[in-house]
């Protein structure tokens, strides 16, 4: 996919090519600096740029429009991408050997990937409706989703 993207008050936009994943690592960056900015005027322009780059990566839900990039998992209908049933599947298996839930760490050390691109996740696929999670509580994880409906952990 390629975004166009400008400065505010400039004219020119620089346009750059991006991976869904490469987007999902963005938006985990772009919210971890929103959160810790100190300055409020950085801070909203951050918080714009997230809910921009949020609907750019919304707008990519269908296979034939995301393409080579990131296909849905077609498993019992659900519509995840293929980075968010790994997530699950981890989950699942994870509990399953461990008998507990994955702590962020876990999701960084298997997958990895950026604090903030964990923490995205997580949001994103509770947000969904596919996990349930305890404010405060560490490794409360719990999947909603049946077994059947998730693809193979690779």
């Amino acid at each position: 996919m390629r975004i166009r993207v400008s400065a505010e008050g400039q004219r020119s936009a620089a346009a750059v090519q991006l991976t869904l994943d490469d987007l999902d690592d963005l938006l985990g960056h772009v919210a971890a600096a929103a959160n810790h900015c100190t300055d409020a005027r950085v801070q909203a322009r951050l918080y714009r740029l997230f809910d921009r780059l949020r609907q750019v990566e919304d707008s990519f839900t269908q296979e034939e429009d995301v393409g080579s990039l990131m296909s849905l998992v077609p498993a019992a209908g659900l519509e995840l991408t293929a980075k968010q049933g790994q997530y699950l599947s981890f989950i699942f298996y994870y509990t399953k050997i461990h008998g507990r839930a994955p702590a962020e760490s876990d999701f960084r050390n298997y997958f990895k990937v950026s604090p903030p691109a964990v923490h995205r996740m997580l949001l994103a696929l509770e947000e969904r409706g596919f996990i349930e999670r305890e404010p405060g509580e560490p490794r409360s994880t719990r999947l909603l989703v049946d077994r059947s409906e998730l693809p193979d952990l690779e």
